[in-house]
């Protein structure tokens, strides 16, 4: 029998592909069950006549996250996708019929929010530079590291962490302090549904989302989003990593605490 060691993953979004690849470069035996057809999850897709549609993210965001994920796998991002910047990210619609583009032209910002409200492009200078500074300080100190038990995680130095990051602020509330027209504010807050979240319930630390956006740019890549699914399928792929597809999970087993394996939804047991 192998000693090698071995791992389950349940899932084959770019989570959980990312996951088999970190393992598998590590020394596991690893295997995907995933209960679609295909991989991707969010970034999945799917073609019709010949036609290809992202079925989740269309735009490829906050390029530095990816950029130390491939390095840190092996992957050169420049030299294996091919990727330009949008100008125009999106065009926002409201409801008396105006429109604002969300756009990295910083002169077409200027002429569109100016009309809005005078004074209102200094000031997301103003929120960009504070959003993106939440961006970096939460992805060093909070979202990129590892809090294995609760009081690793309740410090006083996480507290003032979580008072810098304005966690006590809800978005919506956050944003009045930049600007006065109900247009911008909901222009640079509806972001927050990205993640699933409202800027009503969330907490202003997520400006760092819209900040992220004009600070780095947003990029479409040749392919759509799922070049990257098939980028990292093919890496695990090569390491050995078995992927399953049309496998649903549905329980994992587990005895003295420690998880021992899983149990399809048609009974068999891995």
């Amino acid at each position: 029998m192998s000693d090698k060691k071995s791992a389950i993953i349940i899932g084959s979004g770019i989570g959980g592909i990312a996951t088999a690849i970190y393992l598998a470069q590590n020394g596991y035996d690893v295997k995907i069950f995933e209960k679609n057809a295909s991989p991707g999850g969010r970034c999945g897709q799917t073609i019709r006549e010949g036609h290809r549609f992202d079925l989740g993210a269309t735009m490829f965001l906050m390029p530095s996250v990816y950029k130390d994920v491939f390095s840190s796998l092996g992957i050169n991002m420049e030299e294996n996708f091919e990727v330009a910047p949008l100008s125009t990210m999106y065009k926002l619609y409201f409801a008396n019929g105006t429109a604002l583009s969300f756009s990295s032209d910083l002169e077409l910002m200027r002429s569109q929010m100016e009309e809005l409200e005078p004074g209102s492009f200094k000031k997301l200078q103003s929120y960009i530079k504070l959003g993106y500074k939440f961006f970096q300080l939460s992805m060093k100190e909070l979202i990129g590291r590892n809090f294995l038990k609760l009081s690793e995680f309740i410090t006083i130095q996480n507290t003032i962490l979580l008072i810098k990051l304005k966690t006590y602020v809800k978005h919506s509330i956050f944003i009045k302090k930049f600007f006065r027209h109900p247009h911008l504010q909901m222009a640079f807050t509806f972001q927050n549904i990205y993640i699933g979240q409202s800027p009503f319930k969330s907490p202003a630390l997520f400006s760092m989302l819209s900040a992220a956006e004009l600070e780095e740019g947003s990029f479409s890549i040749k392919g759509g989003m799922f070049a990257i699914v098939e980028k990292l399928v093919s890496t695990a792929t090569s390491l050995g990593v078995e992927f399953n597809y049309l496998s649903p999970v549905n329980k994992i087993v587990v005895t003295n605490k420690k998880a021992n394996g899983i149990i399809l939804n048609n009974g068999t047991e891995h």
